[in-house]
């Protein structure tokens, strides 16, 4: 039987990607509106412009229709929804697992339980449950 916890490392994973893809996105928007703020005006240098007016909120409109912004966050809000209901129905399939190299996953690194107190709830002995533990640690890395 495989182990559960990989699968739920898998989940986690990318639930944690869609949340940075969504950051990067709000920092996009952020650096935009941050255009339409008022500056100080600087004296030092002439300054002619020709044509016609800018308006900076409005360039901060264009430029974010343009970009997508807001449907792109919308999408990722979507997206970012459906992996947080997958990896809590992992959770759930993970804390329900049979296996002791589920349960013990569960209790280290979801309950986050000192091993002294993970010995009183499974029917290993301190040095196996580091064994465990290492073996846990490998196939997470190696995923």
């Amino acid at each position: 039987m495989s182990n559960v916890y990989i699968g739920y490392e898998e989940c986690k994973k990318n639930y944690y990607k869609v949340q940075r893809l969504y950051n990067q996105i709000l920092e996009e928007k952020e650096l935009l509106f941050e255009k339409t703020q008022p500056k100080s005006t600087k004296f030092d240098k002439i300054c002619v412009e020709g044509g016609k007016p800018s308006n900076s909120f409005d360039d901060y409109l264009v430029l974010k229709d343009k970009k997508q912004i807001d449907k792109r966050l919308n999408e990722i809000i979507k997206i970012s929804e459906d992996r947080k209901k997958l990896l809590d129905i992992k959770e759930k399939e993970l804390r329900e697992s049979k296996e002791w190299i589920d349960k013990i996953y569960v209790y280290k690194y979801l309950d986050k339980y000192p091993v002294k107190k993970i010995i009183h709830l499974v029917p290993y002995e301190e040095a196996q449950i580091y064994r465990k533990l290492d073996e846990i640690k490998k196939n997470i890395i190696n995923k």
